[in-house]
């Protein structure tokens, strides 16, 4: 899916709610002016659905669990592999919230490596469901 379509689907999906397709979705960008692209798009379609809007990179998270959101979008940038280890930890934990029904969404941007060893964890299989944008600028 390229940027133009992806940012209609996520403006669509922060309108419907709890489990809408784009509300997870994985950016794979190849630098970081198309991940600040990226990202800038959903800033504009979160702020605009009047979402709780929050951003942390993945080197934040260590390997400390963050106290778990309630409501809200999260984007997660430079996922690159290796994953740290928070990373697994944090998108599973948004899954829990996703099957609760909690009104949440998440990006995650990252260079195809971190993106597919993402991918890849046995514990991400979910993310197999998830909407996959490949920016190129």
């Amino acid at each position: 899916m390229n940027l133009a379509e992806w940012g209609e689907e996520l403006t669509e999906s922060l309108t419907d709610g709890p489990g809408a397709p784009a509300l997870l979705t994985l950016a794979q960008c190849p630098d970081t002016t198309t991940s600040e692209e990226v990202m800038e798009m959903a800033r504009r379609a979160v702020n605009a659905a009047g979402w709780t809007l929050y951003e942390l990179t993945a080197s934040q998270i260590g390997g400390t669990p963050l106290p778990p959101q309630e409501a809200g979008f999260l984007i997660l940038c430079d996922v690159v592999a290796p994953l740290p280890p928070g990373v697994p930890i944090l998108v599973a934990a948004f899954q829990h919230l996703v099957r609760r029904g909690r009104p949440v969404g998440l990006l995650l941007v990252g260079p195809a490596d971190g993106i597919d060893s993402l991918r890849r964890h046995p514990a991400m299989g979910f993310l197999s469901r998830a909407e996959f944008v490949v920016y190129d600028g």
